[in-house]
């Protein structure tokens, strides 16, 4: 139990580092036992490709979690039911959508390296 608190302790600690605004619960279950969020990030960016529309189908997701609105693939839908994701108002559920996909955007993850 206080091995599962130290892992909480350290996502909440880099992901409030971060200058996000993702809600604790979230970490808390992304960090053990839900897909972690870069990967939830990669499905959307996959599937929707343009940072506006990945914020307004996770929002539309966090407001009203279910299998048909998810965008998992259906495996995960079953081993990870989003009928059991706790649901948001829409203006948290904004913000948290606008903080993962700042995180884990991969255009910052990218070096280009120059010739000289």
């Amino acid at each position: 139990m206080v091995k599962r608190w130290l892992i909480l302790l350290a996502a909440g600690t880099l992901w409030a580092g971060a200058g996000s605004e993702i809600p604790a619960d979230c970490l808390a279950c992304h960090a053990t036992t839900a897909p972690p969020l870069s990967l939830v990030y990669r499905r959307y960016l996959m599937l929707y490709s343009s940072k506006p529309r990945i914020v307004e189908r996770m929002s539309r997701f966090l407001v009203r979690p279910g299998k048909k609105i998810s965008s998992m693939p259906e495996g995960m839908k079953n081993r990870f039911n989003p009928e059991l994701h706790p649901a948001y108002d829409p203006q948290t559920a904004e913000k948290a959508a606008e903080a993962v996909v700042e995180k884990e955007d991969v255009l910052k993850k990218i070096v280009v390296e120059t010739s000289k």
